[in-house]
């Protein structure tokens, strides 16, 4: 018979196993740390800058370039409201449709000096245009019209419909109370009659009957690119689309794209007071005559009709009636409404390039820009990036990935990245970010902190390069939602 160890010599041999097997895996060689793609090849700025309350630009540049022309830079904006009273907040400049820059948009923001927004960036995807040959614009504007891609909204006024992404929408940011939410939204959109009949509303400040970018409702159809002379265009001939009063351009007359038919019906135009009473009801959009212009009024709207959609507003909007607007702005990851009031601002995008602290494996690794490097055939994606987020201590972040600014306009540098290289870049742990949305980018890409541009110009403008116009901006305001910190 096996006599059972004592207890004291049980206790000391489980002693002897587990220091035996602490000094084996201590002896045993560890595996290299991997690095963060930050930490591997870019070295921080000692330069901080914190010359604005409340915002602190901390510069990254890359240490060695591989086969690219020159190093790249990394800009992170960090708004903090508890140093300042500092608020995140949208804009679309002086009026939606217009063609502005970031540095315009922001001017106008207040006419107060000490009230100009102190950090900024261009916000949301969009698509410009040339103006209807008979529109007749102020002296100096520019000949462009600029159509959002995905939702866009300021102080809860939407400005366009979201993407369709098979009935779910799209990514966007919903800044409110100084803070972004990083989500998928999806608009509904719809009026009532005074006689108890309902339509769908298909978007918001575009040319109806022809959609960029993205189809915005099941309805869209593609239109070869072979057809159309570029990608993304979409048609419905069946549509009504309403133009709210901050949207400054002239409204769509018909035949804008000779490339498709279903925005050249002359269709159907109704014009809103600010109660939804119909103040006028005719056939036509955009003016009786090719001289006319038609414009939003002052605190009322416009609505415009195609096939069926102008067919429904002939029928049911009488002058004298009322009609109703329906909006939601649904949360399709979260399964809520977000309510349109004055405290919302969204920004659209197609792709959020971290969730959680983490890279989505859904994120594609695109590029729409390459340029040559150093190398023989050697080819780099040059899309200069622009993200909005949040950081692990809840505050808003905006982020730039682009090339080296040029003495002069006459030269640039731009670069960047995939998409998906950027996201595994702005996923190192020493930037700390947990959400974050990209933005346009490319020619679009500006920052700027007070009145000062950070990023490179890179849009060929008359023989130089320029910052190019964009639909609207992501900047921290000055009031609002500031949350000092206890001494």
């Amino acid at each position: 018979m096996t006599t059972p160890p004592r207890p004291a010599l049980a206790v000391a041999a489980a002693l002897v196993a587990a220091l035996a097997l602490t000094t084996s895996a201590a002896a045993a060689p560890t595996a290299p740390e991997t690095k963060s793609p930050l930490a591997a090849n870019w070295a921080q700025d000692p330069n901080v800058d914190a010359s604005v309350p409340g915002v602190t630009r901390t510069t990254w540049i890359e240490k060695e370039p591989g086969t690219r022309v020159a190093s790249r830079v990394l800009q992170i904006v960090t708004i903090d409201p508890t140093a300042a009273p500092v608020s995140l907040e949208s804009t679309v400049g002086a009026g939606d449709g217009l063609a502005e820059t970031l540095a315009e948009q922001l001017a106008g923001v207040s006419s107060v000096p000490t009230r100009h927004p102190v950090a900024g960036v261009n916000g949301g995807l969009f698509k410009s245009e040339k103006k209807h040959p008979d529109h007749v614009l102020p002296a100096g504007a520019r000949t462009l019209t600029l159509q959002h891609v995905g939702v866009s909204a300021t102080d809860g006024v939407l400005h366009s419909s979201s993407c369709w992404g098979k009935g779910k929408g799209t990514s966007g940011a919903v800044i409110q109370y100084g803070l972004p939410y990083i989500t998928t939204l999806r608009t509904e959109l719809s009026l009532t009659a005074s006689d108890g009949a309902v339509q769908r509303l298909d978007d918001i400040d575009r040319d109806p009957g022809r959609a960029r970018s993205c189809a915005r409702d099941a309805e869209d159809r593609p239109v070869p690119e072979e057809v159309a002379g570029q990608r993304g265009v979409y048609t419905d001939p069946d549509e009504i689309v309403l133009f709210t009063d901050d949207y400054r351009f002239p409204v769509p007359k018909p035949g804008l794209d000779p490339t498709v038919t279903t925005e050249d019906d002359p269709g159907f135009e109704v014009v809103l007071d600010s109660t939804g009473k119909v103040t006028a009801a005719r056939a036509g959009r955009g003016g009786a005559t090719p001289a006319a212009q038609v414009k939003v009024p002052s605190g009322g709207r416009v609505l415009q009709g195609v096939g069926t959609g102008a067919g429904w507003l002939r029928d049911h909007a009488i002058a004298g009636t009322r009609l109703t607007v329906h909006q939601k702005l649904l949360d399709t990851r979260l399964g809520r409404e977000v309510p349109l009031d004055p405290s919302v601002d969204v920004v659209g995008s197609f792709h959020q390039v971290l969730r959680d602290g983490d890279v989505p494996d859904a994120l594609p690794d695109t590029c729409n820009q390459w340029g040559s490097g150093t190398g023989t055939g050697t080819q780099n994606c040059t899309d200069s990036r622009v993200a909005l987020g949040t950081d692990v201590r809840g505050r808003p972040v905006l982020a730039t990935l682009t090339g080296q600014t040029q003495p002069t306009s006459a030269t640039t540098h731009e670069d960047g990245a995939t998409l998906r290289a950027f996201a595994e870049l702005l996923d190192s742990e020493e930037l700390g970010l947990v959400d974050m949305l990209n933005l346009d980018g490319g020619g679009s890409a500006t920052l700027m902190t007070g009145t000062r541009i950070h990023t490179p110009p890179t849009e060929r403008d008359n023989g130089g390069y320029a910052h190019r116009p964009v639909a609207d901006t992501v900047y921290a305001g000055i009031g609002g939602y500031g949350m000092y910190a206890r001494p």
